[in-house]
Parts: structure tokens; C-alpha cells; sequence
């Protein structure tokens, strides 16, 4: 299913490549590789290779593709040619060749042979990157670039990197939008450095699925359908699993979720399990398992899913993913398996632009664009990882080790710890509870403790968890891309209670620690204290769900009981009236204060129930009731994700209780059913069927199922628009002077948090990342959003305002026009301009290794950068671009004078100082 059809040239001028052609690798066996590239004419397509590069005495002739694509304006030759019946883990010589033009000579290795290492000292290495979507300015080519100068500095200058590292994995959003322009400019030129050598596979990402090809475009230019693992494939391209040395890559699309992915999935790890080759499983998915950043923007299939199913296998390590703009890496609380965020070098995502919250399941979150190492050693049974910063918009790095972790196998456990207090008599808090020192059989360091506080003896019931690490790193230190470690001088084998923090009673504590290879010690011996003299008891009761299965567990949780022998757990259907009534179900408590009660046999008829705590056999309820479901799982489908004003909205339903009046309502988005009036309603009479609902106006919705003509829903939601442009956006001004803040508000917008708010000049009629600003407003439905200082255009002129929705280029809204006017000033040196005004440059003044960028009104023909003596330093022509960045790391301080050739020619004084 292959569509060959990709073109990928690259007319590219830069400083210290002088070929005009460039390899894309691809699909690495240990007997195969697949060779890619662009051109802008010409049909052939050859490659010629050999075990020396002054011997390239094997010809390969592969196919050319022709693509176009809305709005690119130029040829796309795509040439693919597999090169076959090479010898594994061996280095091969090679260059491409089109008509007259010749790459220069370059270098591959094939993959060693399942379970093989491929270098002498038995090692397996990957880069992993992800999240580099943008085209405009030099930070994806920077990372590769000082990912390229990194395996010189490890390995020695003359190494190639086909020497150290087996293959790249990108973990998504590697463009901005599906279109030919961006894979051409940003996934393969931004990796010219790398792409000759190390053959890059990808994961698909929500970006991916965007622009005027989306996954077309992506299906084009890869050939994942080619990939099988144990004769394994997923009959897509959207996921696939691919073994290099002792690692099996499992890639999952989260933008693909559902049973086929998961049936997959489970297919693979069983062959893995069995398949002696393998040591280790690492996945990769573009949204991440967990996010201290736009908290909840995460795949919650993959949390939920994949990793609870992957982390039943003794020989999964990690899983990757991307989609925050950042570095994050955690660990599972109950499995030896870390999960990280890449690093990605895309749109800046820094302290305080969104929703942040603290996880106990990540260690350190750094807003830094990084890229990691993977060193596999494969004779002993090693991951070690590294991470590498060059830093952000903010402050440059070079390279800066931040972080590193690892996972052994066959370790042995930290030693058990104890709890060193002497409990001889009550206490009264403040209190601390002390565990011992840390001990390792093999020297490895303390990386987190958990302490558990419990009334009840068997530790049904939590009272209080502490879960920390050494180290936390989370939250603004000053600037916003420094984070803060939270957990910097405190002692974590010590937990302290404040004056009434707990209240009195009998409590039992354990602890374990776990050391930096994440294995566990074993709990320390149970220890038991009395608190008196605290604040009264708050006492709590709650259910494990709100809707079961018939004939299911059913468990509610109770903590602060009066103790008594005979309080008791109780289950009456709705509207039942205890004491008056017999309960469906009861369990006594047997004097405990906090534990479980569980109805293993649950309820066979489907309905509503409620559960209530009740003290010393009577029927005085000590907390309030508990509602619960008991029936069939209700399944909602709309037939269409939007439908047109005026239209029909059509929802099936299956699978439902069918109780007496039960119904399905249809809501605005962010509204709550009971405290909002539905828009419409329907009543079903029939356990499946099909409700249609009609006058709906335009806007963001949600059908639900809810019981008995009352507001308890259950099933999932499902959520659906009526018309194209829904959301109503509008703005306080239609003129505004440089500078002067712009305040936007809007109602119905799809709730999603990663809608956002650009900016464009009107000469922009089709929205792409040639915007003024981006605002994300953290999704919610109605409100405002004051806009200032970077989100504000910078030259006078005509501009629009409209949403997206879901980090897309999707337009929900309508575009609100404005004027900017000549102002205030933006600061000293800030922009130069030119004379005319439709040409600047910033920063400026800059310093050293920071880039500089030009933003014109009309298309750029040809960059030149030249001396304060007229002598050119640099060129670069056929940009056909509004935007370019130059980046200024070899120039040294002085004054400097770039020629911009659009329509005119504007000569700018650039000073780095």
C-alpha cells in the first residue's frame, strides 16, 4: 500500500554544505536500508555503495514519486531506493545521485542481528528527539547540529555517527502541518546533519494529521508498512513495533486509540515475552503519560491502556513521549519503568503559561529543548540515558548534561528500613516519624521514599501517603525557563505531622525506599502510635466506583468510625427508607474506625442503590449516602462529529438499562447537567435505538445518558458541533497603537487546552505558522484573554484575530480585523527597520550564538549577510519565505550589515555585541 509519491528537495544554501542533495535513511534491518531523497527535476533515482568509500562498486536503482500539494508551487521528486542483501551490523560507504547532481559520500551501518550489540565493547545506542515542528527559525537544526558535535566530543572527531548510534526515534510533531513544504523544509532539511548517517524512524503525532495533505503526506514519505516483528504487523502505518539489537521499539499512535491498537499490542508483547532476543521494551507515544505542564493534555489511553498492559512484562523500561515543549522524566510508583517527555524544540512552552500542577510521578520537569542518548549494554544487561540541553529562547546551552538515569538488571534491592521512633506512650503533634539511613548491597543512592499512615491495621485504608524524590524540580526559580527543585536540603526519610493535622486515635506507619535503579526494599516493619489531644475526628466515606456491573464488587472505603463493634455498612436501593425498610446488603465493622467493606457478590437488579454508614447497629448515618448505578455499561454514538445548522443531530445508544424514563440530554459544552438547562431532551424507551434531535444553533455540545428523569448520569459523554465556525470571538478595539494590550473574549470555544488565539497580518489568508502570536487560554469555553507584550504585532499595520482549536490550524471562530498604529516605542535596539517599514530584523543588538531574525511583508528571494568591509560572510537564496533566522554562532562581536532582496532590496545594520 505503499504510495511512493513523496517529493523531497532540497535547494538548500548553507554555509558548510555545498551538495545540493541529501539521504533521508530509513527502516534499518541488519540486511536492508532504505535511501530517500528531493529533488526538483528528474527522474532517477541511484544509489551507489561499498564497504570503502573510494569503492562504491554497487549500483542500486530505485522509483521516483511525484507529489503536489495546495499552495506549493514548486516539483517534488521523491526518490526512494532499498538497498538489500547487505551483511549485519557492517558499515557501508554510499552517495545518491540525480541526473548530474551527487551527494557527497556518506556512511550507514546496518542493524546487528536480534540480541546483538554493534560495537566491539557490546554496546547498542538510539537517539531520541521529538516535537520539532517549526520551520522559521534555526532550533531543530541547532539541536541535531549539537547533537552531531556531541558524538564527536563521546567518541572521538573522527568517528562518524553511523559508528555510535544504530537510529533516531522522533516521537511526533516533527512538522508543523501535513503539507509537502513543511517535510520538506522542516522534518529533512533540519536533519541534514544526522540524516545522512543514522536512519530515522517516527511516531506519529497530532500534527501529523493537520495541513492540506495530513496523513497522506506522512504515509507518502514513510514506509512503516514494511515493519513486522515476529512476522507481526498492524496492517497500518499508524503503529507499528521494531526490533534493533536487544530492544524492541514499540511506536503507538495516540492519535489512533482504540480496541484495534490494543489487540495489536497485546500480540506483541506476548511474541516479546517469549522471544529470548529480547531484553528490552521501550514506548514511545507523541502525547506523554503525564504532564506537570497543561495539566491533563496527555494520551489517557496511553496511561490508562497501553503502559498498565506493557508493565506486565518484566523486560519494559520506559515509555516516551512528546507533545509538551519541554524535558520531564518520572517513574512509575509500583514498576520499575520510567516515563519521560523528550524535549521538543517546537513552540515555547515555559513556567507560567498554563495549568501546573506537581505529580508524584515526575521527578523533574525542565522546560529546556533536549534530546536524549540511549546506551543499551547488551553483554551486561545496562540502559544508561542520557540527557542533553541546548538550552531555550532564554539561555543557550551547549550541550549541558541534565539529566541521566538507568536500569539494571539482576540488581539486588536496597536494604529494608525501619522506623527508628519509640512509640513508648500517646503523642501528642507536632510529631516527626524517622526512618533509618539508607543502605545498598551495590552502592547505588536513595531516589524516593513512601511512607503509608493508616487506622487500620492491614493498611486498607490510607490515612496519609508521603511519596518523594531526592529531587523535585517543578515550578518557576525566578525565570521562567528555570524550574525550581522543591525538594532541595529536605531530608525524605523523615515525615513530620503539624499540630492537628490528624486527628486522635491509633495509627500504623510503614515505609520502603527505593534507590536510583527503581527497585523497591522491602516495607519495614509495621509500627504503632496513638495521637491524643488533636482535633476531632472528620470521618469519611466513599465508593470505589459509582457504576457497576450486575453481580460486581461493590467496596466502600470509611475512615473516622466511632470504633464501635456493631457500626455497620449498609446498601438500600433509591428511595428505600432505612429502619423502615431491609437493606439489600449489610457488613459490620467489627470495631475498626477505617477499613473496607466489600459486596463480593455486588447486585443483580439493575437500578439505582445507595450505601450509608451506620453507627452502633442503628440507623444514625455517620457521613452522608453514597449513590450508585448497577446495570448494563450504556454506550452513546453521535453519527457525525459535526453537523450543519439546521441539521439533524442523530445519537445511537445501546446497551442502556431501559429504566422508567430514563433519558438523554444534550448540553452546551462546559455546562453542568442539573445546575444548566439542557438545549434539548429526548426520553428512550428502549434498551438500544436512535434519538433525533433538531433546532440545536451552532455551537459546542455534549449527549449523555441519564437515569430515571433525573440528573444521574451514566456512560461516557459524546461530544459533537453544530455549524463550521462556532465560537464568537471578539475584541475591545478596532485600532490599537503599538504596544497597547488587546483584550479578547469569546463564548462556545471546544473547551480543549490546547485551543489558542493568533495573531496573522491580513496579507495571510490562509493560517499557518506565519503568525504574529500564539495565546493558549488553557480551553476554557467562555471568557477573556488580555493580550501583551511578545503576543502583540510588532510594526505598525492591518492584522487578524482568530482561534484554533486542539494546537491545530483549524479555524472555529470568526476573524476579528484590526489596525496598528505607530506608538510607543518597543525598547532601545529591540527592531531596526527599514526606511519602509516592511522589513525587520531582531533581536538587535544580539550576542554571540544567538539567532537573529528577518520577518518581511512580501517573499524573501535572497539572504546576504556581509562585513562592516562589504566582504559576504553568507548567502542564501530561494527562500521563498516571509520569515528566516540566521544563526550567529561563528560570528564574533562587531557590526555587521545583511542585504534582504524581496521586491526591493533593504541593506540592515546588524550589531552583535
Amino acid at each position: 500500500m505503499k504510495h511512493y509519491f513523496f517529493f523531497f528537495c532540497f535547494v538548500v544554501v548553507q554555509m558548510t554544505f555545498g551538495q545540493a542533495l541529501f539521504p533521508y535513511l530509513q527502516n534499518p534491518t541488519p540486511n536492508s536500508m532504505i535511501v530517500n531523497w528531493k529533488t526538483g527535476s528528474n527522474n532517477e533515482t541511484t544509489v551507489l555503495y561499498g564497504n570503502s568509500p573510494t569503492n562504491l562498486n554497487v549500483t542500486v536503482t530505485g522509483t521516483t514519486n511525484i507529489f503536489s500539494d495546495t499552495g506549493y508551487n514548486n516539483n517534488y521528486y521523491y526518490h526512494t531506493a532499498k538497498v538489500t542483501n547487505l551483511q549485519p551490523n557492517t558499515k557501508y560507504y554510499y552517495k545518491i545521485k540525480t541526473g548530474t547532481s551527487e551527494s557527497a559520500v556518506y556512511n550507514f551501518r546496518t542493524l546487528p542481528l536480534p540480541g546483538q550489540p554493534s560495537t566491539v565493547d557490546g554496546k547498542i545506542r538510539f537517539f531520541i528527539m521529538g516535537d520539532n515542528q517549526i520551520k522559521a527559525e534555526p532550533r531543530y537544526d541547532t539541536l541535531t547540529l549539537n547533537a552531531f558535535k556531541k558524538l564527536k566530543q563521546k567518541f572521538g572527531a573522527n568517528s562518524d555517527p553511523s559508528d555510535n548510534v544504530a537510529l533516531t526515534f522522533m516521537v511526533g510533531d516533527q512538522v508543523d502541518v501535513g503539507t509537502l513544504d513543511h517535510y520538506e523544509n522542516v522534518h529533512f532539511k533540519k536533519n541534514i546533519k544526522l540524516s545522512p548517517y543514522l536512519p530515522i524512524q517516527t511516531t506519529v503525532g497530532n500534527h501529523e494529521t493537520y495541513g492540506t495533505m495530513g496523513m497522506n503526506s506522512y504515509y507518502a514519505h514513510f514506509y512503516i508498512d514494511e515493519i513486522k516483528y515476529k512476522n507481526i504487523s498492524s496492517g497500518n502505518e499508524n503503529y507499528y513495533a521494531q526490533q534493533a539489537g536487544n530492544v524492541l521499539f514499540i511506536s503507538l499512535s495516540s492519535e489512533h486509540t482504540g480496541s484495534a491498537q490494543q489487540t495489536w499490542l497485546q500480540e506483541i508483547l506476548t511474541a516479546a515475552n517469549n522471544d529470548p532476543t529480547v531484553d528490552w521494551i521501550i514506548s514511545l507515544s507523541h502525547r506523554p503519560y503525564q504532564a506537570e505542564q497543561y495539566v491533563g493534555d496527555i494520551s489517557t489511553w496511553v496511561r490508562n491502556n497501553a503502559v498498565p498492559l506493557l508493565t506486565s512484562s518484566s523486560k519494559y523500561l520506559m515509555h516516551v513521549g512528546a507533545h509538551h515543549h519541554l524535558y520531564h522524566r518520572g517513574q512509575l510508583k509500583d514498576t520499575p519503568n520510567y516515563q519521560i517527555i523528550s524535549g521538543g524544540t517546537a513552540w515555547d512552552q515555559y513556567w507560567g503559561m498554563s495549568t501546573e500542577q506537581d505529580f508524584d510521578d515526575v521527578q523533574k520537569t525542565l522546560t529546556d529543548w533536549t534530546y536524549q542518548i540511549v546506551e543499551v549494554d547488551v553483554t551486561n544487561g545496562k540502559v544508561d540515558v542520557e540527557c542533553y540541553s541546548i538550552g531555550g529562547v532564554y539561555t543557550k546551552k551547549y550541550n549541558e548534561l541534565v539529566d541521566s538515569f538507568h536500569r539494571y538488571k539482576n540488581q539486588p534491592k536496597p536494604g529494608k528500613p525501619s522506623i527508628t521512633n519509640v512509640f513508648s506512650a500517646p503523642v501528642t503533634l507536632p510529631l516527626t516519624l524517622n526512618g533509618s539511613n539508607f543502605t545498598s548491597p551495590n552502592n547505588e543512592l536513595l531516589n524516593t521514599t513512601q511512607f503509608l499512615i493508616s487506622k487500620a491495621v492491614d493498611f486498607s485504608v490510607i490515612e496519609k501517603e508521603f511519596y518523594r524524590d531526592f529531587e523535585n524540580w517543578f515550578g518557576k526559580d525566578g525565570a521562567v525557563d528555570k524550574a525550581k527543585n522543591l525538594n532541595a536540603g529536605v531530608d525524605i526519610t523523615k515525615v513530620t505531622f503539624p499540630a492537628n493535622s490528624i486527628s486522635n486515635g491509633t495509627y500504623y506507619v510503614k515505609t520502603r525506599y527505593r534507590d536510583r535503579n527503581l527497585e523497591w526494599s522491602e516495607w519495614s516493619d509495621v509500627k504503632q502510635f496513638v495521637v491524643t489531644g488533636s482535633v476531632v475526628s472528620n470521618p469519611t466515606f466513599t465508593l470505589d466506583k459509582t457504576e457497576y456491573l450486575q453481580n460486581t464488587p461493590v467496596t466502600a472505603t470509611y475512615t473516622g468510625g466511632p470504633g464501635n463493634q456493631t457500626d455497620w455498612v449498609g446498601v438500600y436501593k433509591k428511595g428505600q427508607v432505612p429502619g423502615t425498610t431491609t437493606s439489600q446488603a449489610y457488613i459490620y465493622t467489627n470495631g475498626q474506625t477505617a477499613g473496607t467493606a466489600t459486596f463480593t457478590n455486588g447486585f443483580a437488579a439493575k437500578g439505582q442503590y445507595f450505601a450509608g454508614f451506620f453507627a452502633n447497629d442503628g440507623y444514625t448515618e455517620i457521613t452522608p449516602r453514597k449513590n450508585f448505578y448497577v446495570g448494563p455499561k450504556v454506550i452513546l454514538q453521535a453519527t457525525a462529529d459535526a453537523y450543519p445548522v439546521g441539521g439533524t443531530v442523530k445519537i445511537n445508544f445501546s446497551n442502556g438499562p431501559n429504566l422508567v424514563k430514563d433519558w438523554i440530554g444534550i448540553y452546551k459544552m462546559g455546562q453542568t447537567p442539573g445546575t444548566n438547562t439542557s438545549a434539548t431532551y429526548k426520553y428512550v424507551t428502549t434498551p438500544a435505538g436512535s434519538l433525533d434531535f433538531t433546532g440545536l444553533p451552532k455551537g459546542y455540545y455534549f449527549a449523555q445518558y441519564f437515569l430515571e428523569d433525573g440528573y444521574t448520569a451514566i456512560g461516557e459523554k459524546v461530544f459533537f458541533k453544530v455549524g463550521d465556525i462556532v465560537t464568537d470571538l471578539w475584541i475591545n478595539k478596532p485600532v490599537y497603537t503599538l504596544g497597547e494590550s488587546i483584550t479578547a473574549s469569546w463564548t462556545d470555544s471546544p473547551g480543549i487546552i490546547k485551543d489558542w488565539l493568533g495573531i496573522y497580518p491580513q496579507s495571510v489568508q490562509t493560517p499557518d505558522d506565519n503568525f504574529v502570536s500564539y495565546t493558549y487560554f488553557d480551553g476554557i469555553t467562555q471568557g477573556t484573554k488580555v493580550l501583551n507584550g511578545a503576543a502583540l504585532p510588532t510594526t505598525p499595520g492591518n492584522y487578524y484575530m482568530v482561534m484554533f482549536t486542539n494546537d491545530s490550524y483549524t479555524e472555529v471562530s470568526n476573524r476579528k480585523q484590526f489596525q496598528v498604529t505607530s506608538g510607543p516605542t518597543l525598547g532601545t535596539g529591540e527592531v531596526q527597520k527599514s526606511t519602509e517599514k516592511n522589513v525587520i530584523l531582531y533581536p538587535n543588538p544580539t550576542k554571540p550564538g544567538e539567532p537573529t531574525f528577518i520577518k518581511s511583508d512580501y517573499p524573501i528571494d535572497k539572504i546576504e549577510l556581509l562585513s562592516a568591509t562589504g566582504d559576504l560572510l553568507y548567502e542564501s537564496k530561494n527562500v521563498h519565505n516571509q520569515r528566516f533566522s540566521l544563526v550567529n554562532e561563528n560570528l564574533p562581536k562587531g557590526v555587521y550589515f545583511v542585504k534582504v532582496h524581496t521586491r526591493k532590496l533593504f541593506t540592515i545594520k546588524l550589531v552583535v555585541q
